[in-house]
């Protein structure tokens, strides 16, 4: 495998990530945007057929940030890298890792808001 083939594979591993942190959060989109700007959910009824894919998006986001880590740290053959230095590809990882938290457990986090609002 060439150097740009492991950095564009790491990059695409974290992207991943990104995109099923986000793919599970879309059941709750449509009361997160009547929370935020009190806009009415009911355009919003159909969203709630995405429900079925949170635990699979869940499991798919943290096996990719895992494996993502087990690459840049703990993985045999280091990080080859040409384009992008492993410096920042560490930068990425540790951006990226927040972010796919903070999708994963809004829906929790939502349900608590809104105990509190009550």
């Amino acid at each position: 495998m060439s150097p740009s083939n492991s950095v564009k594979k790491s990059v695409a591993m974290l992207l991943a990530a990104l995109f099923a942190a986000l793919a599970s959060t879309l059941c709750c989109i449509g009361p997160l945007l009547y929370l935020l700007f009190g806009i009415s959910a009911a355009g919003f009824i159909g969203i709630a057929a995405f429900a079925w894919l949170q635990i699979p998006m869940t499991i798919v986001s943290v096996g990719l940030m895992a494996a993502g880590f087990w690459r840049l740290y703990l993985s045999p053959r280091p990080v080859c890298v040409n384009v992008v230095s492993r410096r920042t590809l560490l930068w990425l990882y540790w951006l990226a890792l927040p972010l796919v938290i903070a999708l994963l457990s809004w829906p929790y986090v939502l349900s608590w808001l809104w105990e509190l609002m009550e």
